[in-house]
C-alpha cells in the first residue's frame, strides 16, 4: 500500500474505534471543564478576598470618623467652659475673730 493510504487507515480506524479518538476528545473537555472550574473557584476566592478587605477599609474608616467626632466634641466643650488649673483653690472667707 501507498504511505497516503496507510495513514488515512490508520486514521479511519482510530477514529471508528470505541475510545480512540473520541476518548482523547473527551479526556480533553473534561481536562478544560476541571481548568474552567478551578479557575471560578480562584476568581470566586479573590472576589470574597477583595470585598473582605474593602469591608475592613470601611470599618477603619468608620472607626476613624468615630474618633474624629469625639475629638471635635472634647474640643467644643473645652472651649465652652475652660477648665480652672488644679493648683488654684477656691477662696475661703477671712473668719473674723478674736
Amino acid at each position: 500500500m501507498k504511505p497516503g493510504i496507510m495513514c488515512a487507515v490508520i486514521a479511519m480506524a482510530a477514529v471508528m474505534a470505541p475510545g480512540g479518538m473520541v476518548g482523547i476528545s473527551s479526556a480533553q473537555d473534561r481536562d478544560r471543564d476541571q481548568l474552567k472550574t478551578q479557575q471560578q473557584l480562584q476568581d470566586k476566592d479573590k472576589l470574597q478576598t477583595k470585598d473582605q478587605l474593602k469591608d475592613q477599609l470601611k470599618e477603619k474608616d468608620q472607626l476613624k470618623e468615630q474618633e474624629r467626632t469625639r475629638e471635635r466634641a472634647r474640643e467644643q466643650t473645652r472651649t465652652e467652659r475652660p477648665e480652672r488649673p488644679q493648683h488654684e483653690k477656691a477662696e475661703r472667707t477671712e473668719r473674723g475673730g478674736r
